[in-house]
C-alpha cells in the first residue's frame, strides 16, 4: 500500500465556478461605491460604469487566455511565473497577497458594519470574531460545502436585484417629474466631464475585483482549459449588466447628488422607492452578500498560499498542506481567518488602498503575459487578436495604477519592500535560484 498525497479535487462546474467569481464580487457590490462614483462623475455613474465595465472585460480575456494555457491555480502569480519567470512570479504573487488578504479583511468590516448596523447594542469587535470564526469553519469543510453556500445566497441576491430594478421602474414611471426609463442624464451631463467619467471609472473598476479569483480554482474545477476561462467572462460580463442597469436606475430615480452621506447614499435610494421595510430587508440581504463574498476572498487567499508553499516560494511546511480529509489547504484557511481579526482595527480607507495596489498590479501583470505568450508562440491571427487586447488592458490597467493616491502606493511600495528582503533571504542574497513553475505558452 502506496501513500498518496492530498490533492485538490475537481468538483466545479463552469457555471459554479462562475458563481463563485460573481459572489466574490457580490452583485449588491454597487451600493457601496454609488455615492462615491455618482459625486465624482458629476452623476455620470453609468457612464462610469460602462467605461469600467469594457476595461475589465479586456483583462478578463487576458485571464482566460492564460487559464486556457496554464490550468493550475494560482492566478496571475502563476502565469508570470511561467512567462517570465519565477522572480518575477514571486513579485506579483507577493503584491496579490496585498489584494487576497485585505479583501477578506475589508469584507469582513463591511459584513461586521451592517450586522452591527441591525443590532447596535453588540460590541463590533464580537461580530468581527463571529464573521472570521465561521467563514474560517466553512472553508475548512470543503469547496463543495462553499460552493453550495455561495448558490444559494446568489440566488437571493439576484431576487433582490430584481425587486430592486422593479422599484425603481415603479417609482419612475409613477413620479410625474421623472415619468420615463429613458434619460442621457446618468451617462453624460452638463455637470460631468470626460476626466471625471475615467475618475469615476477607476472607483467602478472596484466593484469588478474577484472575477480573477475564478482562475484559482483551475485544480478544482472540471476541465478547467475550457471552462475557467468560459466562467471568468461569464462572471464579468453578469457583474458588469448588473452594475450597470442597477446604477443607471437608481440615478435615474434619484439625479441629485444631495445626500446624507456619501457612504449611505444608496441605502437612502432604497428607502426612497421602497419605504423603510424594504430597506430593512436590503441591509440584511446586502449584508448577507458581503458574508458570501468573504466566503470566496477567503477561499482564494488561501489556495493562492497553498499553490506558492507547493512550489516552495513559500515554507512548503504548512502553506503547502492539504488535510487528507477535507482536501483543503487548513493552514492557509486559519491563517487568512486570522488575518480578518484585522478589521476590528483597521478603516475602509487605508485597507481598500493595499487592495487597489494589489489588483492593479496583478491585471497589468496578466495582461503582459498575453502579449509576450504570443509574441512567443507566433502571429496566427487568433493570437494576434489575444495580443491587441492585452495590449490595450495593460494600458488601461497601467493607467488606472498610475490614478492611485500617493497613500496607496506608499503602502504597496512598502510591502514589495518587504518581499524582496524575503526574497533575499529564501535564495540566499540570488544565490540559490527560486523552482520555475511549467507553463504553456
Amino acid at each position: 500500500m502506496t501513500d498518496t498525497k492530498p490533492t485538490l479535487e475537481r468538483r466545479l462546474s463552469a457555471t459554479s465556478a462562475a458563481m463563485f467569481g460573481l459572489s466574490y464580487m457580490s452583485p449588491m457590490v454597487v451600493i457601496a461605491t454609488l455615492g462615491a462614483i455618482a459625486v465624482k462623475t458629476g452623476g455620470a455613474v453609468a457612464l462610469a460604469y460602462v467605461i469600467a465595465t469594457a476595461a475589465m472585460l479586456l483583462t478578463a480575456a487576458s485571464y482566460g487566455y492564460m487559464a486556457a494555457r496554464n490550468p493550475k491555480a494560482g492566478s496571475a502569480y502563476t502565469y508570470a511565473s511561467g512567462v517570465f519567470g519565477p522572480m518575477a512570479g514571486f513579485a506579483v504573487g507577493w503584491v496579490l497577497l496585498l489584494d487576497y488578504f485585505f479583501i477578506p479583511m475589508v469584507i469582513c468590516l463591511l459584513t461586521a458594519t451592517g450586522l452591527s448596523t441591525l443590532a447596535p447594542g453588540v460590541p463590533f469587535w464580537i461580530w468581527v470574531v463571529a464573521v472570521a470564526a465561521l467563514s474560517t469553519l466553512v472553508n475548512t469543510l470543503g469547496i463543495r460545502l462553499t460552493d453550495r453556500i455561495n448558490l444559494a445566497i446568489m440566488a437571493v441576491q439576484l431576487l433582490m436585484v430584481l425587486a430592486l430594478i422593479y422599484l425603481c421602474i415603479r417609482f419612475a414611471l409613477g413620479t410625474p417629474q421623472i415619468g420615463t426609463l429613458v434619460s442621457t442624464r446618468p451617462f453624460f451631463n452638463e455637470d460631468t466631464t470626460l476626466p471625471l467619467v475615467m475618475a469615476g471609472a477607476a472607483v467602478a473598476c472596484y466593484s469588478f475585483l474577484g472575477f480573477d479569483a475564478i482562475s484559482t480554482l483551475s485544480e478544482e474545477t472540471v476541465d478547467p482549459r475550457r471552462n475557467i476561462p468560459r466562467a471568468i467572462m461569464l462572471a464579468t460580463l453578469l457583474g458588469g449588466a448588473i452594475f450597470l442597469v442597477a446604477a443607471y436606475l437608481m440615478m435615474l430615480v434619484h439625479p441629485s447628488l444631495d445626500y446624507a452621506s456619501i457612504d449611505t447614499a444608496a441605502y437612502e435610494i432604497v428607502g426612497q422607492i421602497g419605504g423603510e421595510t424594504f430597506k430593512t430587508v436590503f441591509t440584511v440581504i446586502v449584508t448577507i452578500a458581503f458574508f458570501a463574498a468573504g466566503l470566496c476572498a477567503h477561499a482564494s487567499a488561501s489556495r493562492l498560499l497553498y499553490v506558492m508553499g507547493r512550489d516552495a516560494i513559500l515554507p512548503p511546511i504548512g502553506f503547502g498542506y492539504i488535510h487528507p480529509s477535507f482536501k483543503t489547504p487548513v493552514v492557509n484557511i486559519v491563517l487568512v481567518g486570522v488575518v480578518m481579526l484585522g478589521a476590528a482595527r483597521f478603516d475602509i480607507a487605508t485597507s481598500t488602498s493595499f487592495i487597489n495596489f494589489g489588483a492593479f498590479t496583478a491585471f497589468f501583470a496578466v495582461n503582459l503575459c498575453v502579449v509576450a505568450s504570443v509574441m512567443r508562440s507566433g502571429d496566427q491571427p487568433r493570437n494576434v487578436l489575444a495580443m491587441l487586447l492585452g495590449l490595450a488592458g495593460a494600458v488601461f490597467c497601467g493607467s488606472l495604477f498610475f490614478s492611485l493616491d500617493g497613500l496607496a502606493v506608499e503602502l504597496g511600495l512598502g510591502w514589495l519592500a518587504v518581499g524582496c528582503l524575503y526574497l533575499l533571504f529564501r535564495t540566499r542574497v540570488l544565490t540559490r535560484p527560486l523552482p520555475r513553475m511549467v507553463v504553456d505558452v
